[in-house]
């Protein structure tokens, strides 16, 4: 009997080589061959019953890219979850359509990722399947390829818009050459989590994307004697630098979305190459915690709008600390969503929310219409938010983060609170009886400024912190005049420092 050798390399090592028999290519099937075939079928059409009670239920949907083509696609969304859901936009090669990822003699990896309670949307690309318009996938200009990138970044927006579904948690799926669609589509969106690639073609531009942006996890499959994606596969698996990228090539199992057939046919006591790449794909979405839309009110009557975001599988732990962020008046809770990311990403809970008069939470006025009485209450917002935290199952000791004017408002509610284990104060004034309450509790605190500013403020962040004698404090100087938030984009080192700061601080 005819044999073959596969290869598994990861991470630039090979895992493992075994030799396997070939089918016989001879028309007289021996009955050997025609026993295993019978007992392959009978194994998926088990898994077809068993998944198919287990699935999702998907529905046809439809949106339009930004030059006005119409894109269809199916579309399934957990119901049911406190908490919103990761979703995952799955891209076919030119050849094929939506149906490559969906459910046949056995599952497709939409169902199997859709199973671990995420949202999935496969579509069809303009001039293929149900997006068909004047003109054909097939008969497009380089040009006209181009623009599939607008069809990624409009199910990316769709996706994201679902109900019960995070939008902050997207990952994608593309195979040979919608790759390419699928990195350029991308660019760089921070939405975007993790990246499966199989058999992948990338043009010079989509590596350059790849390397701008190496911090995205990729999941790479390529088999070896297709030429052209394996250089190419190889290439971005070098341009990541993210520790959870890794690749896999194997030998003689075809291109695409092809490759999983070929694997369940000749290796069917392995694991599914789909399984694999759920797993990985879902753990990863499942790191960054989960989120969900939260209210709650400030004692003078004001409702405040707000995300709360959990490590994955917290109701599990005992206990995790949580982290208030406060905006600072001109601005809203997004402008933490990537630390707060970097915070979940570290074990602990995180609420930012609109304060009175900004965001969701104007039903009595926006900020500019407010008194000056008014306003200067937004301290009572920032209070309201540590109680809230603090009445939630499984939060123990609670840090505050807070920028220019929020981080004054930060301050007083960490202050209030016997709960409060920390602080993180961007840029703002701190008077002697701030100073001498921030000793007298011996909070750690973490202040930040510019040299400009510091100067301004008459050095009021310095004199805090030479004034704290806890050994967890803090001073961090930047040249320039840089307020608040901004700090985060001058470094971009600063964001997992200060997660990592407040995990040490609150698991004390």
């Amino acid at each position: 009997m005819n044999t073959k050798t596969e290869n598994m390399i990861c991470n630039g090592n090979i895992r493992y080589s075994r030799t396997f028999p070939r089918f016989p290519s001879h028309p007289a099937i021996s009955a050997v061959c025609y026993s295993r075939v019978w007992l392959l079928c009978l194994l998926m059409t088990t898994a077809f019953t068993a998944f198919s009670q287990a699935r999702l239920p998907e529905r046809e949907i439809t949106f339009s890219a930004e030059d006005g083509w119409t894109i269809s696609g199916m579309l399934s969304v957990p119901e049911g979850k406190a908490n919103r859901s990761p979703g995952v936009l799955f891209l076919h090669s030119y050849e094929h359509d939506r149906d490559a990822y969906g459910q046949y003699l056995y599952p497709g990896l939409a169902q199997i990722i859709g199973a671990r309670q995420v949202a999935t949307l496969r579509i069809d690309f303009r001039g293929r399947g149900r997006s068909t318009g004047a003109k054909k996938l097939h008969m497009f200009s380089d040009e006209e390829l181009a623009n599939l990138k607008l069809d990624v970044r409009a199910a990316l927006r769709f996706l994201a818009m679902q109900p019960g579904v995070d939008p902050d948690r997207l990952g994608i799926v593309a195979e040979g050459a919608s790759a390419e669609a699928a990195v350029m589509g991308w660019g760089g969106n921070p939405s975007l989590k993790a990246m499966v690639l199989l058999s992948p073609r990338l043009s010079e531009a989509a590596k350059t994307q790849i390397a701008k942006h190496p911090d995205l996890p990729l999941s790479l499959v390529v088999s070896k004697e297709d030429r052209e994606s394996f250089y190419d596969t190889a290439a971005a698996y070098k341009l990541s630098r993210s520790a959870e990228s890794r690749i896999g090539v194997y030998k003689d199992i075809g291109m695409g979305t092809t490759m999983f057939s070929v694997w369940r046919s000749e290796k069917p006591k392995e694991k599914p190459l789909e399984d694999g790449l759920a797993e990985w794909m879902v753990a990863l979405l499942a790191g960054w915690g989960e989120t969900r839309e939260v209210s709650f009110s400030s004692e003078d009557g004001w409702t405040l709008h707000g995300t709360l975001k959990t490590p994955a599988g917290m109701s599990a732990q005992k206990v995790v600390p949580g982290v208030v962020m406060i905006h600072s008046s001109f601005t809203d809770r997004n402008i933490w969503n990537h630390l707060a990311d970097a915070i979940v990403r570290q074990g602990l809970a995180v609420l930012s929310f609109d304060t009175r008069g900004r965001g969701q939470s104007t039903g009595k006025g926006d900020l500019l219409t407010l008194s000056p009485e008014e306003r200067n209450n937004t301290s009572l917002d920032a209070k309201a938010a540590v109680r809230f935290l603090a009445s939630q199952p499984d939060i123990g000791r609670i840090g505050v983060m807070g920028a220019d004017r929020g981080a004054t408002y930060a301050l007083a509610a960490a202050l209030e609170s016997d709960r409060a284990g920390a602080a993180v104060l961007m840029t703002t004034l701190v008077n002697a009886v701030e100073r001498e309450a921030i000793a007298a509790r011996d909070l750690p605190v973490f202040f930040l400024t510019s040299q400009t500013l510091e100067t301004a403020t008459n050095g009021s962040m310095a004199a805090a912190y030479a004034a704290t004698k806890n050994r967890g404090s803090r001073l961090l100087v930047y040249p320039g005049g840089a307020l608040g938030y901004d700090l985060l984009e001058f470094d971009h080192s600063l964001e997992s420092a200060l997660a990592m700061w407040l995990k040490e601080q609150l698991s004390r």
